[in-house]
């Protein structure tokens, strides 16, 4: 079975976890970006662009996340989460890096049902961390970042982070890439040197035996509980 934990080593401290739930709120409860930031994007170097992307959907954003009124109906701000998320992230790549090379052996339609249920997966996993826990009084620094090696049209940047909460600072790297004309998306984020894709990706390989159809029934049944 999938350890919904997903991180399982050190850096699975309960306020790294905290923190980290935190974070994942706060890219999706509310928009991520503003019109006009976005047409400003074309006059700033793209590694800016991405640091500018995550920062903006971040600053302003911390001390809404405890709005009485968004938390009135669990329902309905869960699903606003799950929109957001589908947004920031690139589910699709998050999915190929954390399933490693049994990918392959998926066929297409068992691709996309692992990817939403996968979705979906990560979403209600860091949303019920928030339940009853003080996210507020949070510090976000963010360090400076370099474009990756370009291949095949994409561009690929990693943000170091780090989140401050009290005596508490975990390092946060966010993984993202922007193909040609569309948006910046995450495809992995390392808390604490800790990849959450690899970190699925061991889970995975430890299941040796299971075919794809019991994988995706696996993950169904946690999403569905």
């Amino acid at each position: 079975m999938i350890n919904l934990m997903i991180f399982q080593r050190q850096a699975c401290r309960p306020a790294i976890l905290k923190c980290f739930a935190a974070m994942f709120c706060v890219f999706f409860c509310f928009p991520l970006v503003s019109p006009s930031l976005a047409s400003q994007a074309d006059s700033i170097p793209m590694e800016i662009e991405a640091r500018n992307y995550l920062k903006k959907s971040v600053d302003g954003i911390l001390a809404a996340i405890q709005d009485p009124e968004l938390a009135q109906d669990p329902k309905e701000q869960e699903e606003l989460l799950y929109a957001r998320a589908i947004e920031l992230f690139d589910f699709k790549t998050f999915s190929m890096l954390a399933l490693g090379r049994k990918f392959r052996a998926f066929t297409h339609e068992q691709k996309e049902l692992f990817v939403h249920y996968f979705s979906k997966l990560i979403s209600h996993t860091y949303y019920g961390k928030l339940a009853g826990q003080d996210v507020q009084n949070i510090t976000i620094l963010y360090f400076e970042n370099t474009l990756l090696p370009t291949k095949k049209n994409v561009f690929r940047t990693d943000i170091p982070t780090q989140i401050v909460q009290g005596e508490t600072q975990i390092p946060v790297t966010y993984r993202m890439k922007k193909k040609k004309n569309l948006g910046w998306k995450i495809y992995d984020i390392q808390v604490a040197g800790v990849s959450m894709a690899a970190n699925y990706r061991e889970q995975y390989r430890q299941q040796i035996s299971q075919t794809p159809g019991a994988i995706i029934k696996e993950l169904r049944e946690k999403v569905e509980k």
